[in-house]
């Protein structure tokens, strides 16, 4: 064993005696001023990597990673055309690109809800069989998800507004070439996602009600909706879609455009605003890095003014000032990792408590989930070993005052 290991071993750090209690107590304070500052970049990196996940998570399955619309615009209305979904432009987005999960026909239209005493303009998303529905039928707070014939599902912002419930049968009115045309449509579900703009603005029915109103037959929407089955890879699969039917309208001699858009163009501020979060992790990380150098730093000093004595008597025996360094920032290192494993359980608690039962609550409307989200992720695991590299860094410069330490003077030191 080094000869500066076997020293550091033996030295006890928080002891309380009368010649030691008051630099125990320092160095005990110290080494909660670095608990607490890993506890709470723990805590940022968890709740930051949720909140983010939740969102996007959320938004992906609320909104198509990819939408594919017609480009060409009608100059009576200067409204988006509608799509023709044809077997052929459903085999180019299928079976060429093999990271697509769904792709199906989705018709929109404007329409108003009216009731006995109040009305609401809205939009009616129609959806073929085979869309993806699943996190809207885990959303059902109320009734079921059943978008079959003339069964609708509604948020639970909009059935509160209008003062409605499952069973319901209420009057919707659309506006198409200038003609008002009304349905009677069966509310079977309230939905609730926590995504107030979703919510707020779509109920979901069978695509057969909204290509009645326009006239439309079996195979015409207002867009072709495709989920990916990775989010990071939509730009590429985009640019290979767009590609291939480039392709095809070249061969076919086509004068038809279409226009792709992915969920990031389509919700720029949300992703902004995502992105600056993780401005709002580096600052915080930053400054608890800081927090915790200082406290090991201070650490260090008090353990080196307290052993003052015995680094008179080594340097008398012949150590040098870089074997008394080196057992000094062994004993730092004794800080950290009694730091870092009391840190990283609390902090790891506290998140596993917080993601099992949801202690803290937030406002729905606010943050777009009931709940602050945690998530335990590699970065975690990344931070834990940047604090360490960090902190022994931090030491170097500080171990040096030990050079400036006579042992003529320093034996004597009481």
């Amino acid at each position: 064993m080094k000869f500066e290991l076997f020293i550091a071993k033996r030295l006890q750090l928080y002891n309380n005696d009368s010649s030691t209690g008051s630099a125990a107590f320092s160095l005990k304070i110290a080494t909660s001023g670095i608990i607490l500052a890993i506890i709470i970049m723990i805590a940022s990196i968890a709740i930051v990597s949720g909140f983010k996940s939740t969102i996007i998570n959320k938004m992906s399955a609320l909104e198509p990673h990819i939408k594919l619309e017609s480009g060409e615009y009608r100059a009576s209305d200067g409204n988006t055309d509608s799509i023709n979904c044809t077997p052929s432009l459903l085999s180019i987005i299928r079976n060429h690109t093999k990271d697509i999960n769904s792709a199906s026909l989705v018709a929109e239209s404007p329409c108003i809800i009216k009731t006995r005493d109040n009305f609401n303009g809205i939009m009616l998303k129609g959806v073929s069989p085979d869309y993806d529905g699943k996190f809207l039928s885990n959303s059902i707070i109320s009734g079921k998800y059943d978008v079959t014939d003339n069964n609708i599902i509604i948020s639970s912002l909009i059935a509160k507004r209008m003062n409605l419930s499952t069973g319901d049968r209420i009057q919707v009115f659309f506006i198409t070439d200038g003609k008002i045309k009304q349905r009677k449509l069966n509310i079977a579900g309230i939905f609730n996602t926590d995504f107030e703009d979703f919510d707020k603005a779509f109920i979901i029915g069978d695509i057969k009600i909204t290509q009645s109103v326009n006239s439309w037959d079996a195979n015409t929407g207002t867009s072709i909706d495709i989920f990916c089955n990775d989010i990071k890879e939509i730009d590429r699969i985009r640019e290979e879609i767009a590609h291939k039917l480039y392709e095809s309208l070249y061969m076919q001699n086509s004068t038809k455009v279409y226009e792709l858009s992915t969920i990031t163009e389509r919700n720029s501020t949300y992703f902004a605003w995502l992105d600056l979060l993780d401005t709002n992790i580096v600052v915080i990380l930053i400054l608890m890095t800081l927090v915790a150098c200082f406290s090991l730093i201070a650490g260090l000093l008090i353990v080196v003014l307290n052993r003052i004595n015995m680094i008179g008597i080594l340097k008398s025996l012949g150590a040098s000032n870089k074997n008394i360094r080196t057992i000094f920032i062994y004993l730092a290192e004794k800080i950290i990792l009694r730091a870092i494993v009391i840190g990283n359980a609390t902090g790891l608690l506290l998140i596993f408590i917080q993601q099992q039962f949801h202690i803290i609550k937030l406002d729905p409307n606010t943050y777009y989930m009931s709940y602050v989200p945690v998530e335990f992720n590699i970065w975690l695991i990344v931070l834990n070993i940047g604090i360490l590299i960090v902190s022994l860094l931090a030491l170097v410069g500080p171990s040096y005052i030990i050079t400036s330490i006579n042992p003529a003077k320093t034996i004597r030191f009481e």
